[in-house]
């Protein structure tokens, strides 16, 4: 091959790679990296709706990374509240808001729930694949995730979402990440989005402090076979208490609490969490 020719194929060699978002790995280094993850949480808490009737939970998986392709895959799980009633009694107020009630209301009306907690489902087991590359200080997150409940009777539990995320490091200090997920039909409840702006800030000491606000919206109304949209926050001070062992104080609500129905509740709740990734 000519010179010029090889410096041409060497140049577009790399600007493959560049946009590919590949890592390049020192000499004897793996190409693949596996981490295992354990958590003792006092409440497991997706997008501010509890999913162990505000109960314990123990949670943990695996992630694996092809570094040199930044290509990613995981396995995650948790117990999850199956019980609960089957039911639940709403009222209307007097400016027309529909709120829930009690049986000892005479205007009650009995709302069944269709499918009580995640209907016989013990845990639930998440498996999530996707692409992670970095460009400089800005990341991108391109992936699926599927939500699956062990023995739940009810197929529309199992889910699937997709996602893309954009994140940028500021100096090493915080690196904000904004994430758009959407599922064609979210827990049966057909199509919605949920928008997730997470700002992790590093402090001194070691502690980390992140903030987190999300936004559920549905593209189909609740008399239509959609959901109540909705918005979630919270914040976290994370340290790491003994070799690895990571102990994290956090603050969740949402808007809305009057929505949620046993086991998924919902309200203000301080949340501690024991992690430690190996």
């Amino acid at each position: 091959m000519k010179t010029p020719h090889l410096r041409t194929a060497v140049a577009l060699s790399a600007l493959v790679m560049s946009g590919l978002g590949t890592t390049a790995l020192a000499a004897g280094e793996s190409p693949h990296d596996l981490k295992a993850n354990v958590a003792l949480t006092t409440n497991y808490l997706y997008r501010g709706i509890s999913q162990t009737n505000n109960g314990p939970a123990v949670q943990g998986g695996f992630d694996y990374t092809y570094v040199p392709w930044s290509l990613y895959a995981s396995v995650w799980g948790s117990n999850v509240d199956s019980s609960s009633a089957s039911g639940y009694y709403t009222t209307t107020t007097a400016a027309g808001q529909t709120v829930v009630s009690n049986a000892n209301d005479p205007t009650a009306t009995y709302i069944p729930l269709k499918a009580p907690g995640y209907s016989g489902a013990p845990m639930e087991l998440d498996l999530k694949a996707g692409w992670a590359p970095t460009f400089g200080k800005l990341g991108l997150d391109l992936g699926y995730l599927r939500y699956q409940y062990p023995r739940t009777t009810v197929s529309a539990n199992n889910t699937n979402e997709y996602h893309l995320g954009l994140s940028y490091d500021i100096a090493g200090y915080a690196t904000p990440k904004f994430t758009a997920n959407y599922s064609d039909n979210f827990f049966g409840f057909k199509s919605a989005w949920y928008y997730d702006l997470t700002v992790p800030v590093n402090l001194p000491y070691a502690f980390t402090l992140t903030g987190h606000y999300g936004w559920t919206r549905y593209n189909n109304s609740a008399a239509n076979g959609g959901g109540a949209s909705y918005d979630d926050y919270s914040v976290g001070l994370s340290h790491e208490v003994y070799k690895g062992v990571v102990l994290t104080a956090s603050w969740v609500d949402r808007n809305k609490h009057n929505l949620c129905a046993a086991p998924f509740q919902c309200g203000s709740y301080a949340v501690a969490t024991l992690s430690k990734t190996f």
